[in-house]
């Protein structure tokens, strides 16, 4: 695996530590730290920035790309909850919110949040949220301290997410638990809560070591240089921790009642802080059980310090030492040192791990056409952009022009079209009026109207049951009507009123010699009795033997009479012919009239006696 460098540039030191990912877990690489002299200036950038390449020297680091943390005072950590939202939304709505919990500026910060759960509020999704926004100012100096040194920043995160990653993969979190970790550094004192693996609280407080050493020196006196009253401080410091009455009688030397006498104060804050936050959580949360209390951090070697905590807080308090127990290289790191120093990086070994917690405060890389480049370089760009804008607008102007051009070519094709097709139709309104012309020239006393429609209803009302019809032909009058030859099919129209029309019906009548005699009676005095039609006459009446029931065929002729056109239709005709009825009387002398191939009465009534 690749080796991942971690970077904690603290007040008082910098840490700087290698691991590589193993089967059998991390694997460290190398390992270094480099004090930073009491009397330099913490904003000095190019000090800090010699004092890191002087330790990359001195660990013979070959890498560039590290991973690092920013700390300061600025730092806020908050938890909160928010509405489920998409990312893009989210990260907008983290920032609106958090204007209400940090002291400065929200434009001013970089902000990035790790989403801990999602639960359901009033039928409303939301999120738990741990949230860290940081003053761009300080990471710009903490970026800057590492790119002055020749490093390239991989990763920024916060001490809280990397201690976290370092609990986890020491595997110090478990269910069911709280663990309360307490990071003493130099500046400031990190009291962070787990419960279930999970950051819940998370806070800095003071005083912290630089607060023990400063009481020290007030017990040894100001005289000589600062550094060297600095650094015997510190030796006091370690060589005393909490003073013991066994230290105090040490000697006899008066000057160590004085020095526990200013020292033990300020333990007897830290140790209020630190109650005081484990109490604030137990309210917040609803959690009165905390298991353990874990030390790490610079300050965690102090001698009587584990004690000291268990008595004040009533807590199990142990050292916590993640160097303790790694795999390493004894000929290349020495085992003493890991044991007596590895508390100092615990941040420094959680950044350098492949996270599972992490939050980036990177800021993002702006692209090659940034504004800010933009700003920079448009004097010189400023031609090139110019004539680049002009290409564009007339390679635009062109295109635009084709396509005006493609259009005009269209409408000149559907206006060729058109112009053919009103040629055609002024041809057609001359062809009109020729033939309106042609029509005005014949009289309109001569044209007659055929009633085809009334002819087919009173003939439809006139048949009786035992006829069926093969032909009903309207034509001229006088025209005579070929067997065997059906005329043209009549159509509603109009026939010059010179030349009369007539109606021609033939068809099968079934029954009887004295039964068809009757039907066809029946159907002539009908016709007969309609004023449409007049002059009826048989012109025709075989016997037809194609038919398994006797019958024949017959021929009947009658005019047309389109000036008397019948009433509404009466199907009763007379008592004396009812449709299906049997018989023919002697009342209606006029019914039938001798014409040219027809039949009279007298000979109907001869025909029936002979019948008889």
């Amino acid at each position: 695996m690749p080796e991942t460098i971690g970077l904690d540039i603290g007040s008082h030191s910098i840490k700087l530590i290698g691991l590589k990912t193993t089967s059998k877990g991390p694997f460290l690489t190398c390992l270094g730290m480099k004090e930073i002299p009491p009397n330099t200036d913490k904003e000095d950038v190019n000090a800090l920035s010699g004092i890191l390449r002087a330790l990359i020297t001195e660990v013979g680091l070959k890498t560039k790309k590290v991973n690092l943390t920013v700390s300061g005072s600025g730092v806020q950590v908050k938890r909160i909850s928010v509405p489920s939202l998409p990312k893009a939304e989210l990260k907008e709505a983290v920032r609106w919110e958090m204007k209400n919990y940090i002291p400065f500026p929200v434009e001013t910060a970089e902000i990035d949040f790790h989403t801990l759960n999602e639960y359901v509020e009033d039928n409303v999704k939301r999120l738990n949220l741990i949230v860290v926004a940081c003053p761009k100012q300080l990471i710009d100096r903490t970026l800057s301290i590492a790119e002055n040194a020749g490093l390239q920043p991989n990763h920024l995160d916060v001490a809280p997410f990397s201690l976290w990653n370092t609990l986890l993969v020491w595997d110090q979190l478990r269910k069911e638990e709280t663990i309360a970790l307490i990071d003493l550094g130099a500046e400031k004192t990190g009291i962070y809560l787990f419960k279930d693996g999970i950051l819940q609280f998370a806070r800095e407080v003071t005083p912290a070591g630089t607060d023990i050493t400063k009481a020290v020196m007030e017990g040894i006196g100001s005289e000589g240089k600062t550094n060297v009253v600095f650094e015997r401080a510190e030796e006091i410091k370690q060589e005393m921790g909490i003073p013991s009455e066994a230290y105090q009688e040490k000697g006899g030397d008066k000057s160590l009642s004085k020095m526990s006498f200013l020292v033990r104060p300020v333990f007897e804050r830290l140790s209020a802080e630190i109650g005081r936050s484990l109490d604030y959580y137990r309210s917040q949360f609803n959690e009165e059980r905390i298991d353990k209390l874990l030390l790490t951090g610079g300050g965690a070697n102090l001698k009587n310090l584990v004690s000291y905590l268990a008595s004040e807080v009533r807590l199990p308090v142990e050292h916590f030492n993640p160097l303790s127990d790694i795999l390493f290289d004894p000929r290349r790191i020495g085992t003493q040192f890991l044991n007596q120093m590895g508390s100092l990086f615990a941040v420094a070994i959680g950044v350098a791990l492949p996270e599972p917690k992490r939050i980036e405060l990177l800021p993002v890389v702006e692209p090659f056409l940034s504004k800010a480049q933009l700003v920079k370089s448009f004097p010189v760009l400023a031609p090139g952009i110019a004539l680049l804008v002009f290409l564009g607008v007339a390679l635009y102007m062109n295109a635009q022009v084709n396509a005006i051009r493609r259009e005009i070519d269209m409408k000149k094709a559907k206006l060729a079209v058109l112009d053919a097709r009103q040629e055609k139709l002024k041809m057609l309104k001359e062809k009109d009026i020729q033939l309106k012309e042609k029509l005005s020239q014949f009289p309109s006393s001569m044209i007659v109207p055929v009633p085809y429609r009334d002819i087919l209803r009173e003939v439809s009302q006139i048949i009786p049951d035992n006829v069926t019809l093969t032909l009903l032909a309207v034509q001229n009058k006088g025209k005579p009507l070929t067997k065997g030859t059906p005329p043209p099919k009549p159509q509603e129209g109009e026939s010059p009123k010179g030349v009369g029309r007539e109606l021609h019906i033939t068809g099968v009548v079934f029954g009887s010699d004295l039964r068809c005699l009757t039907a066809l009676a029946q159907i002539i005095e009908r016709l007969e009795k309609t004023p449409l039609f007049n002059n009826t006459r048989l012109v025709s009446a075989d016997e037809n033997k194609l038919y398994t029931q006797s019958g024949a065929e017959f021929g009947i002729v009658c005019d047309i009479n389109p000036n008397n056109p019948p009433s509404l239709p009466d199907t009763s005709f007379s008592p004396l012919y009812k449709r299906g009825g049997g018989g023919i009387t002697d009342t209606s002398s006029s019914l039938y009239k001798g014409g040219e191939g027809g039949i009279t009465k007298r000979e109907i009534t001869e025909l029936r006696k002979e019948k008889q």
